[in-house]
Order: structure tokens, then sequence, then C-alpha cells
């Protein structure tokens, strides 16, 4: 159950940290959407647009959620491969390849997760505090996500 006793100026600042991570989705959507008229392949084109669409739904997601539950709902583990912190950053361009794409999409969810875990750290409210750790749990599953596509796809053609 849901406390009742959050009080209404500490929702409004659970509310800014949701709208700080909505900004962030957003500006992953422009990021993904930007390379993708880029890229000289139409197939890569279409494969970052789908991770455009992905952040979309991250970002609408966050949109729809609830301050109240997010705050003291506990985020459930997420395994880790450790790729991202394994592998060279990809700079993105026009000749890039799935791989660079995928390396990318790792190393922007890793970002993201450090941010979040970051500003858990500074912050002493209780609420606030969880609300950033269920945030950096939310873009762990994002990298796990790559990452399976890293050791399914790109090291299994190597």
């Amino acid at each position: 159950m849901v406390s009742d006793d959050i009080g209404e100026k500490r929702i409004g600042e659970l509310k800014n940290i949701i709208d700080f991570a909505i900004e962030k989705e957003q500006e992953a959507v422009d990021f993904y959407t930007d390379i993708a008229g880029k890229v000289k392949t139409k197939a890569l084109s279409g494969e970052l647009r789908k991770i455009a669409a992905m952040e979309e739904g991250h970002r609408d997601r966050l949109k729809k959620m609830d301050v109240r539950v997010a705050a003291v709902s506990v985020a459930k583990p997420v395994m880790d491969l450790h790729i991202a912190e394994y592998t060279v950053k990809t700079k993105p361009g026009p000749d890039m390849s799935w791989p660079d794409i995928v390396n990318i999409a790792m190393h922007r969810e890793l970002a993201s997760i450090n941010l979040y875990t970051d500003l858990g750290k500074l912050v002493s409210d209780p609420l606030a505090k969880k609300m950033f750790e269920n945030l950096a749990a939310e873009e762990k599953a994002h990298k796990l996500y790559f990452e399976k596509i890293w050791d399914d796809e790109v090291l299994t053609s190597n």
C-alpha cells in the first residue's frame, strides 16, 4: 500500500525528477532520429528508428508514472553483462555499422545509469533517493537489452 502522508511539496519534487527523466528520454529519441537521417544504409536507418521508438515508449511510460507508487516501489534486480564497461565508445557518423549503433546505445544507457545513481547519492530525501534508484534500474534493463544484442549478434559474428 502506498503511504498517503507524502506531502504535496514532496510530490512536486518527485514529479520534477520524472520530468527530468522525460527530458533525457526525449533527448535519446532526438539523438537516434537525427542519426537515422544521417546513416547511409537504409537498414541501419530503420534500426535506429526502432531504437528511437523504444525510447519514445520509455518517455511515454514515464509520463504515465504515478510518483506516489514509484517513490516507494522496489525495483527488481537486473542482470548486468558489463559489456559496455569493456568496450570503447563509438562516435556516431554516417558510416556506422550495426555494432557501432549497439555500442553507442549501450554507452548511452550506461551514462543514464551513472547519472541516476550519482543523483541518488546526492539527495537526502529517501523518496527521491528511491525514485533515482528505480530510474537507474529501468536504465539497467535498457542497457541489458543492448548488451544481449551485442552478445548474441556482434560477438557471435566475429
